[in-house]
């Protein structure tokens, strides 16, 4: 009997790729299976040196092109990444030959199609973010054979929403935790010992503050230097998803010493902002629950009038300061290590009802429910 094929599946931006990178490494060591990424025809620098710090030889990248056509309207559009759902329908054929495959996207749906009655290949999701947006709790779960999540709040929340779906969930942590940077250095770009302020605005406009607010933040600290900002907004922000243009944001800006801004680089992504900010500064972004690692002040800016005190999508603005204009931004930084003393107790809570973590890492749990889930 031959080896058990797995497909990871990378067809999005790179914030997917610590969300599966070790999950697909642990279950590489397994000798009974075979594991490949599948992703789209590029370079892939990044999820390379991954691999290769993890010593994660045993993993297969495959990479699939899409249509002529579509490469050609692409190029016109100058689209930054090829649409999945022509790499999909070309190539459902490799898809379907695979014995599972492990989505961090919600993007199954065509191979749900192809297969049809059949439950091969198993169809697996791993949540790319840990938040409580709508978008985290869709139709397309109904999909999957197997759900890992983070923790207890996913678990309970997607058998509220969909309570007469029998969901197969599993409890199986972070993956994202496993690869975090403890030794950042990101402090060295400012040339002094103020605190530092991360504002990191989703790209959603109905739920973002960049913009309404954003340009207002830029120019409080281009005006209260005596603060840090490091502006790293969401990786779509400034790309296809968020259409914004990083030229709307004036060079002074760019110039200040006490500022970084940061529109897409790995930094983004790999929590070195997380880990060495004082103060969040944000919105919707599900980046407030990887910050809650390590308990701090949190401030929200309700750019929308949002009703949001018993709306479980705002549930982590219980964690911080809630405030609808920028008047009193100021007063906030400055008395933060008081104020935000009564929200440690929820900030921890919610952590641990949002990531289960265990001394085992996430990705060898998860590698261990997909091989339960094909033994």
């Amino acid at each position: 009997m031959g080896k058990k094929k797995v497909g990871f599946i990378y067809l999005d931006e790179l914030h997917h790729i610590h969300h599966f990178i070790t999950p697909a490494y642990e279950l590489s060591k397994n000798e009974e299976f075979e594991v490949e990424i599948i992703t789209y025809e590029a370079d892939h620098d990044y999820l390379r040196r991954l691999i290769d710090q993890l010593g994660a030889q045993k993993l297969k990248l495959r990479k699939l092109s899409t249509t002529i056509p579509r490469r050609i309207i692409e190029g016109i559009t100058k689209r930054r990444l090829p649409s999945p759902y022509y790499i999909y329908k070309k190539h459902s054929d490799v898809f379907l030959s695979f014995d599972a495959l492990v989505f961090t996207d919600h993007t199954a749906n065509i191979i749900s199609g192809a297969r049809g009655k059949s439950s091969h290949p198993k169809l697996i999701h791993v949540a790319h973010g840990s938040g409580d947006r709508a978008y985290g709790y869709q139709e397309a779960h109904k999909l999957y054979d197997l759900i890992l999540v983070a923790g207890r709040k996913k678990a309970e929340r997607l058998m509220v929403e969909f309570e007469d779906e029998d969901f197969k969930i599993k409890l199986c942590g972070y993956p994202k935790f496993d690869l975090t940077n403890k030794a950042s250095n990101i402090k060295t770009k400012f040339n002094n010992s103020n605190k530092t302020v991360l504002y990191t605005p989703h790209f959603n406009k109905e739920l973002s503050s960049w913009y309404k607010f954003g340009h207002q933040v830029l120019d409080f600290f281009h005006k209260h230097n005596k603060y840090n900002l490091i502006f790293a907004p969401h990786i779509n922000l400034f790309n296809k998803k968020g259409f914004e243009n990083y030229k709307s944001i004036e060079k002074k800006y760019f110039d200040a010493p006490n500022i970084h801004i940061d529109l897409g680089s790995i930094s983004c992504v790999d929590m070195t902002y997380i880990m060495t900010s004082d103060i969040y500064l944000g919105d919707v972004s599900s980046q407030i629950y990887e910050y809650l690692m390590k308990p701090r002040p949190a401030i929200f800016i309700n750019a929308h009038q949002a009703d949001w005190g018993n709306n479980p999508n705002y549930l982590h603005w219980k964690t911080g300061k809630v405030i609808d204009s920028l008047k009193d931004l100021k007063s906030l930084i400055e008395q933060a290590p008081i104020w935000s003393k009564q929200y440690a107790a929820l900030q921890k809570a919610l952590f641990n009802d949002t990531f289960n973590l265990t001394e085992e890492s996430s990705g060898a749990r998860i590698a261990k429910a997909i091989i339960e889930e094909l033994n």
